[in-house]
């Protein structure tokens, strides 16, 4: 006959097992609200013919997430950025890019009339469960809006206008963009010191490994590790670049959004000049991205 302290143990390994093993998805429910705080710093060296040029770039965005639906398998999340911020400069042509639209904007600044329209037009976002986006909707109006507050420019400047601010802001590339911060969870269940993989796609492509160290205290503690490419094209430059990224992720157990996130990746490559008969220069890249959470309603 087996004593009572075996029953118990017997009993007690079943349970332990089940509560070890967790379910990571996104919990969210219609009319939750999520307020996240974004810095981006990325520094750019690029080699010369041994000299140096050296461009920051820093962006600051607060932006929110708003579940307005919820299916089976989709949510559906409107965004809309509160504040964007961004700043770059070169040791060689020193202010690039300026805007903030927190400020006022003057007359005669065509670049903070066109980011002013990041805080006026609302997205929708559509996102499986596992934080994979299926789809966003509304950044054609977001490009025609921001084109259209620059100025009376005519029809041809207009659509290289829309060329150039459609690689950052279309479609694909906003989907591709929100997974850098929702894209972290696995199809199945899984308990500290499991891993499993998935990828980014977009200008900058990354393989992800994810691994859950722990959970505590109402947070699942995820690390990750990516090999990464960065592919960048435009009229004068391409930038073929590869790299490591590392990620550090806290995300709330009941809801699944993160807590905190922050990315930090080094590519290296080179820089072709299409403008000087394909000239190459040695480029490294370096970023570092943090995630914050600052407002939770639910």
């Amino acid at each position: 006959m087996k004593s009572i302290y075996t029953l118990i143990i017997v009993l007690i390994i079943p349970i332990l097992s089940i509560n070890a093993q967790t379910k990571l998805e996104y919990k969210l429910k219609v009319g939750d609200v999520f307020k996240i705080e974004q810095v981006a710093e990325q520094d750019i060296v690029q080699d010369m013919n041994g000299s140096k040029h050296e461009m920051k770039n820093l962006i600051e965005g607060d932006f929110t997430f708003e579940v307005e639906s919820v299916s089976d398998s989709l949510y559906g999340i409107t965004f809309r950025f509160d504040r964007f911020k961004m700043t770059s400069t070169s040791n060689l042509l020193g202010e690039i890019i300026s805007v903030d639209t927190s400020q006022d904007v003057a007359d005669d600044d065509i670049q903070g009339k066109i980011f002013s329209q990041l805080v006026a037009t609302d997205l929708m976002m559509y996102m499986y469960k596992n934080g994979e986006v299926k789809a966003v909707d509304g950044a054609q109006q977001l490009i025609e809006n921001m084109v259209n507050s620059a100025g009376d420019f005519d029809a041809f400047t207009k659509e290289l206008m829309k060329e150039s601010v459609k690689t950052e802001f279309g479609n694909e590339n906003l989907s591709n963009s929100f997974e850098q911060m929702t894209f972290i969870y696995p199809d199945n269940v899984v308990e500290s010191g499991d891993s499993w993989t998935n990828k980014f796609e977009g200008e900058l492509a990354s393989e992800n490994v994810w691994t859950l160290k722990e959970q505590k205290e109402g947070e699942a503690i995820i690390s990750g590790e990516s090999k990464v490419i960065f592919n960048s094209i435009d009229d004068s430059i391409e930038m073929n670049l590869t790299g490591v990224m590392t990620s550090d992720v806290r995300a709330s157990l009941k809801s699944g959004f993160i807590s905190s996130m922050t990315t930090t990746s080094t590519c290296t490559g080179n820089s072709i000049l299409k403008d000087m008969n394909g000239t190459q220069m040695p480029t490294t890249i370096t970023s570092n991205v943090t995630y914050k959470i600052v407002k939770n309603v639910q």
